[in-house]
């Protein structure tokens, strides 16, 4: 039964995310990568540690990144990425902000699948307000 609501609070919320992105679109321009996964991970807050059940990735052509990433909480991270060219699956992310902006500092890796959805992500952040460090590993499945 848990297991039920946890899996319906995360189509929930990728879905609600995915509808108030697109609402967003029509204001922003288009991004050049939207890569989603349901999986499993971790995500270390200082010490409180939260079970990573899905990552949605937003990546525009000026450079930017919005990074969703669902658990018991939503965190929403924003920055930069970068690769060496279309075909590459493995992209550089810089992070530069989070649901503060300018708040959080770090970078990580956001690994593609062939077929352009999320294999895998590695974050490692400092929260420069707390001086917190959070981490977060996800597997796609």
């Amino acid at each position: 039964m848990m297991m039920q609501k946890h899996f319906a609070i995360t189509v929930f919320t990728v879905c609600a995310l995915l509808a108030l992105g697109s609402v967003a679109f029509a204001q922003d321009p288009q991004p050049s990568l939207v890569a989603t996964a349901n999986g499993e991970g971790k995500i270390k807050l200082g010490k409180e540690e939260f079970k990573l059940n899905a990552v949605v990735v937003k990546g525009f052509q000026d450079g930017k990144i919005e990074i969703n990433l669902v658990s018991d909480i939503t965190i929403f991270i924003s920055g930069a990425w970068s690769r060496a060219n279309e075909n590459d699956k493995t992209i550089d992310l810089k992070i530069t902000g989070g649901s503060v902006s300018g708040n959080l500092e770090g970078g990580g890796k956001l690994i593609l699948s062939d077929d352009r959805k999320i294999s895998s992500l590695k974050l490692q952040v400092v929260n420069k307000t707390t001086r917190k460090t959070i981490t977060a590993e996800f597997s796609a499945k």
